[in-house]
């Protein structure tokens, strides 16, 4: 019996062994942080200067941090003002660093392209005109349509009042109700 149970065992560890062994050459499997997208692009921006990376050992496992170098930042705002094939939601969240004659050129590009869809949408409708059996088809357009529709609108509100930051002059500025509340409070 106790033959038995050392077999048993033995093949137990074996198994255990591969498994390990095989997820280890899993390119699949992303529980090594050297693999990880994440990791591995942080490590490749900071080869590049464009981050600057520090470690932390508090308690258990090190922690990394980075900071972007000015480099890297003057990487950022270049790729910001370069056209791409996005929503422009993402370059529109880092509006602060650019210029606003940026926001107001990102909003009209992005606009434009979704009323080009816009007009896609109005091509897929007349095909489909009222023919029996394209139902989901026409439901699915229109919800399209409708998205198509509101981007155009969204975009159309940052050329006229552009998403930015706060520049200096914002910093020292009081709001409107706070000078009512400091005169009141002087008188």
């Amino acid at each position: 019996m106790l033959i038995l149970i050392l077999i048993v065992a033995c093949i137990v560890i074996l198994l255990i062994y591969l498994v390990v062994t095989v997820r280890r050459h899993d390119k699949r499997a992303y529980a090594d942080q050297d693999r990880d997208p994440f990791h591995s692009e942080m490590s490749r921006l900071t080869a590049a200067g464009l981050l600057y990376e520090q470690e932390e050992r508090k308690f258990g496992r090190p922690r990394k941090s980075y900071i972007v170098t000015p480099a890297g930042e003057a990487a950022l705002r270049t790729w910001l003002r370069e056209p791409m094939n996005d929503p422009g939601l993402l370059r529109l969240y880092f509006a602060g660093i650019v210029a606003p004659s940026d926001v107001v050129n990102l909003a009209r590009e992005q606009k434009q392209q979704h009323c080009e869809r816009l007009e896609q949408y109005d091509r897929i409708d007349s095909l489909f005109g009222r023919k029996k059996g394209w139902d989901e088809g026409r439901d699915l357009a229109a919800l399209g349509r409708r998205f198509e529709e509101f981007c155009v609108d969204f975009w159309a509100k940052q050329i006229e009042e552009p998403l930015r930051g706060p520049t200096e002059d914002d910093e020292g500025a009081d709001t409107e109700e706070e000078e009512k509340e400091k005169e009141t409070d002087d008188a």
